[in-house]
């Protein structure tokens, strides 16, 4: 095809950039002919005609016999674990991550659980007088403090 693989370079990583447009150019290898861009396409063709493609296309193409394989090769559920060791898994990852920011749950904790004690203190008063308006707006003074307090 007229391109060269460097040496600091694999066969995957140097193909996937000849494939580009804007990096082709620099693996060039025939300096006595002009460079032409080669399409993805040319390349699969020439992969194709190539003995490596002709071999990887018959192993493709003829179908895989289960009784041949090992018993255990092949998985038969949906996921290769159990349920209750992706739970455990999971549970463990979020005890390893909770640990890591274990400041900022503490402190939150702290904020909360003083928050609350602030808004119980607001209802402790349950023997106020209903005669008036004046004490209606007494009693409405605590769920507005909670209404405020959500809105933020």
């Amino acid at each position: 095809m007229g391109f060269k693989c460097p040496e600091r370079k694999g066969v995957a990583d140097s193909l996937q950039e000849v494939t580009s447009r804007k990096d082709q150019e620099q693996y060039w290898a025939q300096k006595d002919e002009p460079y032409n861009f080669v399409t993805v396409k040319k390349f699969a063709e020439a992969f194709q005609s190539f003995h490596v493609g002709w071999k990887l296309g018959d192993e493709l193409a003829t179908q895989f016999d289960k009784a041949k394989s090992h018993p255990a090769a092949l998985t038969k559920r949906k996921y290769g674990v159990k349920k209750a060791e992706l739970v455990k898994a999971c549970l463990s990852r979020e005890f390893l991550l909770m640990n890591r920011n274990s400041f900022v749950y503490i402190f939150k904790f702290i904020q909360l659980t003083i928050m609350a004690m602030i808004v119980m203190t607001t209802f402790l008063r349950t023997d106020m007088h209903r005669n008036s308006v004046t004490d209606i707006h007494d009693r409405c003074k605590p769920s507005c403090f909670l209404e405020a307090k959500e809105a933020q």
